[in-house]
């Protein structure tokens, strides 16, 4: 299955690609984004550069990552990927914003 675009009221999800990397490079770059994200700690580019292939990847059976928009602004990510680790075949809902999106309720994808 082909990882697809969402779309609701306000907002637009679309499969990541090379064309979001440097939003990518900027929204991990921020402090205040990562503060509560893996080691609490920015990431520089190259770190960046990996994960975005692997987010590129990850899209198997309409899951995967997709970068968001409202309107033409891009406003974070959100991800729904399988636990590799979980047996029982639970899956992640994750997303990260730019500060000025925050408490919005886009992190429901709304």
């Amino acid at each position: 299955m082909i990882q697809r675009t969402l779309q609701t009221k306000r907002l637009t999800l679309v499969p990541p690609g090379e064309e979001h990397l440097e939003f990518e490079v900027t929204l991990d770059a921020r402090p205040d984004v990562m503060r509560y994200l893996g080691t609490g700690e920015p990431r520089e580019r190259l770190e960046v550069e990996e994960h975005h292939q692997e987010r590129i990847d990850e899209a198997r059976n309409g899951l995967g990552f997709w970068a968001g928009f409202v309107g033409a602004d891009s406003v974070g990510w959100w991800l729904l990927t399988l636990e590799d680790d979980d047996e029982r075949g639970q899956a992640e809902l994750g997303y990260r914003l730019l500060p000025d999106f925050w408490r919005q309720g886009l992190s429901v994808a709304s």
